[in-house]
């Protein structure tokens, strides 16, 4: 009697510890999809740092993301808010982000290093090569060397540029573009043969979910891309840091 009454309370005690270690709330519909949509930015953008916060209901999101890459082109910041197309109830969902965000504004940042990084590896547009950007002041200069082949002679000239950038629906552009060789300008045909041949400098056909975006400016050192995204309370919220990255 006294053994069994000793191994009931050592099964009680087991119980209880296994109580103790399991969790204390089950996985809400909102973690959920806050984790669909945080895995799906690691597999399309493979972002150093993410975090995700999904409101109550599953209709809205936050994002942030920090050194996304877009086509090889290394994106220091992209914050959005995002209309979801529905709740991403299920672990099993296994959908695009075009298919789960519907509508988003966005913002990005873009460093100097990081585009110039980009054109170095001869991931930028065709014919150019040792291309170098600065912004400062709302405005652009560049250098480099730029090669093209015409109908009768291949043209290569060490060119510098200066001008601004404008926003489109489908990307961000040089524009008011003034190019010199060996310091004198060039006419307006050859000059419009070189922007052609790099604009848009970001294709937001890159971003794989749609994004909305009001404004651009260039202080010193970047590209700011704005949309005034806001930041929502987290009813379900996913993190992630790739510890290799140095990502703060």
């Amino acid at each position: 009697m006294k053994k069994n009454i000793i191994f009931t309370m050592f099964l009680c005690a087991l119980l209880a510890a296994a109580a103790f270690a399991a969790p204390s709330y089950a996985r809400t519909k909102e973690d959920i999809t806050a984790a669909a949509i945080g895995e799906k930015l690691k597999e399309e953008l493979s972002p150093e740092k993410i975090e995700v916060h999904v409101a109550k209901g599953c209709q809205k999101a936050w994002v942030m993301c920090r050194g996304s890459k877009l086509s090889g082109l290394r994106v220091e910041l992209m914050e959005l808010s995002a209309l979801l197309s529905g709740s991403l109830g299920s672990e099993e969902n296994l959908e695009t982000l075009a298919e789960m965000i519907s509508e988003s504004f966005g913002k990005m940042i873009l460093k100097e290093s990081d585009i110039n990084k980009y054109f170095a590896e001869g991931r930028g547009a065709s014919g150019f090569s040792d291309m170098c950007f600065r912004f400062k002041d709302d405005r652009y200069t560049a250098s480099g060397r730029f090669e093209s082949d015409l109908v009768f002679t291949t043209i290569e000239l060490d060119i510098n540029a200066r001008g601004t950038l404008v926003l489109k629906t489908d990307g961000i552009y040089l524009d008011g573009t003034e190019i010199s060789v060996e310091g004198k300008t060039v006419h307006d045909r050859l000059a419009s043969l070189i922007t052609d041949s790099i604009n848009p400098l970001l294709s937001f056909e890159k971003i794989p979910f749609p994004i909305r975006f009001s404004s651009v400016r260039i202080p010193a050192g970047s590209i700011i891309i704005d949309g005034s995204p806001e930041k929502i309370p987290a009813a379900g919220r996913y993190e992630y840091a790739d510890k290799g990255s140095g990502s703060n």
